[in-house]
């Protein structure tokens, strides 16, 4: 799936997608471009992802969306709370797990999250 870069403005990139759609992405110093071709990716809807690989596309401002093996770790994150946030997945994820799998079944997963993520104080 292809992707835009529409505006950059306070460290925050407007994503646009083949479709229209659109997306922000928090950007920061140490970013690498595959780290923002896996945001996009998580970030786009899942009509869009559609379990296809993506292809690479070269050209200004234009890249292909592509799912990141490595874990993006945030140097200013805790490693705990990036591990946490990689398991819950971008907000629409969520949302479909909910509404696929009910709100107790989101609730077990949460936890398991928690107890594989803890925070040094738990």
């Amino acid at each position: 799936m292809n992707y835009e870069i529409t505006d950059i403005t306070n460290g925050v990139a407007t994503v646009e997608y083949s479709d229209g759609s659109n997306t922000f992405i928090q950007l920061w110093s140490n970013m690498t471009e595959d780290d923002l071709d896996h945001l996009a990716y998580q970030n786009a809807p899942a009509y869009l992802r559609g379990g296809n690989q993506p292809t690479f596309l070269s050209g200004p401002c234009q890249r292909t969306a592509a799912q990141k093996e490595d874990t993006i770790i945030i140097e200013d994150k805790p490693a705990w709370l990036v591990g946490r946030e990689a398991a819950y997945g971008p907000l629409g994820q969520q949302i479909e797990y909910i509404t696929e799998h009910g709100l107790d079944a989101w609730q077990t997963k949460v936890a398991q999250i928690k107890a594989d993520n803890p925070k040094p104080s738990e």
